[in-house]
């Protein structure tokens, strides 16, 4: 583009040594076009207003559209602008935001692209480059929108229908040999009624055969909480298979919560990983059952991310402390060493029912099953999908 300024000097001089009317004239229309460029130009970008639009949570797999919407608020167009956004380097996109649009005074234009959620994470969204300028090229202005969102992909899930755990009622409860409180899930027989049975006990059928009031009979439960304990500490990897191994462990996770919640149970979640979103490397997410607190484990394990912090094994007496006594706790851990196993001991001998999950392949891990079977854990190995497979199958929890 030319040096206006240079040119518009370079012209008036022409006019004045050849004294040249329409020189002047040209100087004059040339140099109020310029301003007025440099003027409109500058108020274009201060008057625009940018919204993105899109949906911030997504499963594994699923596309996300993410629409930016543009508003000219002023009277005046803007004959052209250069709107650019990349997308997120770490997930995939169908496409990138890169357009040249005029927009009429007060005018609002949606510009799209799509994102496939192909790995769990939390994703930046943003800045969005701006760029505009006049008809005739004489000025241009540079600018950005800032404001960033977020999006949140869930971790895989893989389906778990064949899981034996001892907790099946749909109460989430386990039986029990002492009557601390009745599932109404275990009809357990009948009996006479007695004076204080509430009515909704009353068995119609059986008191109309026998002719006087029958009550059912319940099996005593005692409601027991899971906990899945995640290491996330970058130390306890092995260098070669970090990345994976981790990954694959938070799928663990993922999938045991999932089923444990579809089985009413109520579950919690103990980690030792960064958390972008609040800055924490290390966290608990106490026991609860349905399914918003399901989302909220897997928005959790979406977020986590690998750190140089506090090894589970260090950590795990410590934040187990105010979990009720029989709760089960699952370390989903990579190679399931001698201080992560004596720290399960611990727990077990503090009342808790400590399970070994090593996620990591071990070639020997017949002596790590056998290390935690001295220190009375169950230690399992689940390095894959089809060892996962086979070790639900098999679990007693």
């Amino acid at each position: 583009m030319l040096d206006i300024p240079l040119v518009l000097l370079l012209l008036l001089a022409i006019a004045i040594l050849l004294r040249l009317d329409f020189v002047y004239y040209l100087v004059y229309v040339l140099a109020g076009t310029y301003m007025l460029a440099n003027w409109w130009t500058g108020r274009s970008l201060g008057r625009l207003r940018l919204h993105r639009h899109f949906t911030d949570h997504a499963f594994l797999g699923e596309t996300v559209g993410v629409e930016i919407e543009v508003e000219n608020t002023s009277w005046w167009p803007v004959p052209w602008l250069r709107c650019e956004e990349a997308p997120p380097p770490t997930i995939t996109a169908s496409s990138r935001i890169r357009q040249v649009v005029a927009l009429r005074p007060k005018e609002r234009l949606r510009l799209r692209y799509d994102l496939l959620g192909t790995h769990r994470g939390y994703y930046e969204l943003g800045p969005t480059l701006l760029g505009a300028g006049d008809l005739f090229g004489f000025a241009e202005s540079q600018g950005r929108y800032d404001e960033s969102d977020h999006l949140t992909v869930y971790p895989r899930v893989i389906p778990l229908a064949r899981v034996e755990l001892t907790s099946r009622s749909p109460y989430g409860t386990i039986k029990s040999q002492q009557p601390i409180f009745a599932d109404p899930a275990r009809v357990n027989g009948v009996r006479d009624y007695q004076p204080g049975d509430p009515l909704r006990a009353v068995n119609w059928k059986s008191s109309a055969r026998v002719g006087h009031l029958m009550v059912k009979k319940y099996e005593p439960a005692v409601s027991l909480a899971t906990v899945i304990a995640l290491e996330m500490n970058t130390t306890s990897y092995t260098r070669q298979v970090q990345l994976q191994a981790s990954e694959w462990g938070i799928v663990v996770a993922a999938s045991l919560a999932n089923y444990l919640v579809g089985q009413r149970q109520a579950v919690g979640l103990v980690c030792t990983g960064a958390d972008p979103l609040t800055g924490a490397d290390r966290w608990t997410i106490p026991p609860r059952g349905g399914r918003p607190h399901l989302m909220k484990l897997l928005e959790w394990l979406a977020r986590v991310q690998l750190a140089e912090t506090v090894s589970l094994a260090d950590w795990l007496p410590t934040a187990s402390l105010n979990l009720a006594w029989g709760t089960t706790v699952i370390a989903v851990t990579p190679t399931g060493d001698e201080a992560t196993c004596r720290a399960l001991h611990r727990l077990l001998r503090a009342g808790l029912n400590p399970v070994l999950v090593v996620v990591e392949p071990h070639g020997q891990f017949g002596v790590v099953r056998e290390r935690a079977h001295r220190l009375g854990v169950a230690a399992y190995q689940a390095a894959d999908e089809r060892e996962l497979q086979q070790w639900c199958a098999a679990v007693r929890v």
